[in-house]
Order: structure tokens, then sequence, then C-alpha cells
């Protein structure tokens, strides 16, 4: 049955990014020594961060990498809170602080680019103001590209909870998007990475135009330049699934913001060129599908719930799996009630994000998203 067929596939093709996961992270740097470290310029984009910025500005003093080769830029993306007051109180000969002006575009790549332009560093590591991370994160990054002689080094991210459902659901799915990326970066067919725990050359960056052919789009700043710089033969990305290199983030509040986060990212499909990157997709959404329309015959028409059981099983399995290699990585530990009852609305989630993006108005700190 094509039920049965279709959600196969997606148990094989979670389970094919696990194990290209366990053989990334069978990867590690060799120990470099400081004077042999590149310098770096650290980009954050600020827009309405000031509950975030006094946290994140304390972190920075605290990395070990040396202070005479890194810098810190903030751009202030026109910020409406005191992100700017905060920032400015901050006394750090290692921080410049930038704002950008309407004249100059909006949206996290416009400001991106503003503090990649000004950079000085050769090599740049971008993140968000709402991260935490350990004293050793841009140590690992620099230290992995490095020496797998890398042009690009994409990290990773976990989402912190307090174990509400809500949360949990994030941080699973997160956890799955995460593994998955990394997964498929390794295979050689890479699908997302973040943002927040990025790192390249900035003459790569220069080589692939940056952010140029898509910079009207509001999201996907990182997954478009992981994707530009992966098509180009002479560039080299590799990822960097190290708990050094792995960064934290806050859970949002409610249903409408997972929910419109989801969306963002859909946002960008379209614009993709990558012809598995649509194949994929389309297996991920076929699946879903296919198990939503199963639930409802079962209800309304009486439908086999052997078969109901089956489907759910190989859906189960295939999350699990992943979300006990997440699990074993950040040391998150998620109820079985949560897991299962993640298996049972994911479906519906990933239905509902797809058929309904078209139709949805959706923002983002106060803009409008394509």
């Amino acid at each position: 049955m094509i039920v049965i067929l279709l959600n196969t596939v997606y148990l094989l093709l979670l389970l094919w990014y696990r194990q290209h996961w366990q053989m990334a992270r069978a990867i590690f740097p060799e120990s470099m020594q400081k004077d042999e470290l590149p310098s770096v310029s650290v980009i954050v984009p600020v827009r309405n961060e000031g509950k975030n910025l006094s946290e994140f500005l304390k972190q920075l003093t605290l990395q070990n990498y040396p202070k005479e080769k890194v810098e810190w830029i903030f751009v202030n993306d026109q910020s409406e809170d005191d992100s700017l007051e905060i920032l400015n109180s901050f006394t750090s000969a290692t921080i410049v602080i930038l704002s950008l002006q309407s004249s100059e575009g909006k949206g996290k790549k416009f400001a991106l680019k503003k503090g990649i332009e000004y950079a000085t560093g050769s090599w740049i590591v971008t993140t968000d103001a709402d991260c935490t991370f350990n004293e050793n994160w841009i140590l690992s990054l620099i230290e992995s590209g490095v020496d797998k002689n890398a042009d690009m080094v994409c990290g990773t991210v976990k989402v912190n909870t307090n174990n509400l459902f809500m949360q949990n659901f994030q941080a699973m799915e997160t956890g799955i998007l995460q593994l998955s990326g990394i997964g498929s970066l390794y295979a050689g067919y890479p699908l997302l990475n973040t943002g927040a725990s990025l790192a390249f050359k900035k003459e790569a960056w220069l080589k692939v135009q940056g952010y140029t052919t898509n910079e009207h789009i509001a999201s996907g700043d990182d997954t478009f330049l992981m994707l530009s710089m992966h098509k180009q033969n002479d560039l080299k990305v590799i990822s960097c699934p190290t708990n050094n290199a792995n960064v934290s983030t806050h859970a949002v509040n409610s249903w409408q913001e997972i929910i419109g986060q989801r969306l963002r990212w859909n946002g960008k499909v379209k614009h993709y060129r990558l012809g598995y990157i649509h194949v994929i997709g389309s297996i991920v959404f076929l699946a879903a599908l296919s198990w939503v329309y199963l639930l409802f015959a079962w209800c309304w028409m009486g439908y086999s719930i052997e078969l109901l059981f089956l489907v759910f099983v190989l859906r189960l399995t295939a999350e699990l799996m992943l979300l006990k290699e997440w699990q074993s990585f950040t040391g998150k530990k998620f109820s079985w009630i949560h897991v299962l009852l993640m298996t049972f609305i994911y479906p519906f989630f990933t239905v509902f994000s797809m058929v309904f993006r078209p139709f949805m108005k959706n923002s983002w700190k106060g803009r409008a998203c394509e």
C-alpha cells in the first residue's frame, strides 16, 4: 500500500541521515597552537533584543580565543527597544557597533552584509543575540575549518525548554532537523544549517557574492549561503557536530510562534534550485499527508486499525532513533509521552504548515515576511 511505502521511505531517509550524523560525529579536529589561529569577526545582527543582550555580552568576554584575534560586530537593525542603549553601555575595545540605515535595506541579511563588509577578520562567525554558548565555541568552529581546510563550518543549535510539551515539541523538531542537516551535509546532499553557529571565510563569502541572489527573501541567510558555497567546486563546506560548537536558544512561548517559525522556513523552499531538496521535501510531506489521511479514514470509514498502528510505528521508529542520538549529544531528555505525542501530531503540523503557507501572513520581530 502507498501509505506504508511512503512512511517506510521516510523511515529509511531519517535512518540514513542518522548514519551520516554518526560518521560526522566521529571526526574531530586536531588540537592547534593558538598562534596558528586566524583572525575572526563575529557578526551579531540585533533587532529588539534588549531582554537578551546583557547575558549575551557577558559570554563574549569568556571566549577561549586569543582576544587580539577576534572582534565582535553588532549590527543594530532599526531596533525599537533599548537594544542600542545596552550595546552602547558595554565598554570593550573588541566591540564594534554598527547601525543599519533604512536606505541600506532591512532584515537579517542586510544586517549581516553590513557587518561582514566592515569585518577585518579572515574568518566570519555568525550567531544570534538570543543564543548562549560555551567558552570554546569560536575555537571549535575555527579549529575545525583550519584543520579540514574548509571554507565553511556548520555548527548546531538546541532549544532550551522548561519541559512543557509545546516547548519540547519545538526542541524535538529542532533536534531532528539539526541532525538531518548535519547528516545530509556529510552525505553530500545538504538540506539546511543554522546561522546561530556558523563560520566561513570572508573571501569565500565574497566569491559567491554573499546574499545577493536571495537578499529579498526574509529567511535563509544560513542555508542559501551554504548551498551557494557547496555548489562551488573549489569551496569546501563541512560540519562541526561537537558540543563546543552547539549553541543554545530559548524556546518560543506559543504554538502561534512555533507555526510562524515553520512558515518562515517553508517560505524559502520554493527558491531552492537543487532538485533533490524538493524530492526529499515531497517525501516528507506525502508521508505526513498519508498518515493524516489514514487517521481520518480510520475514524470515519473504519479503515484497519492494524494498518494505522503499523504506520505509526514506522514514523515513531524513525523519529525516536534520531531523538535518541540528539539526546545523547545534548543531554536533553524527552519523556516517552512527549515523544509519542510528537510523532502523533507532527504530520498534522507538517501538512498544515505546507498547505496553508501561501494563504497566511507571517511576521518576524514586527516585520512582515515573505
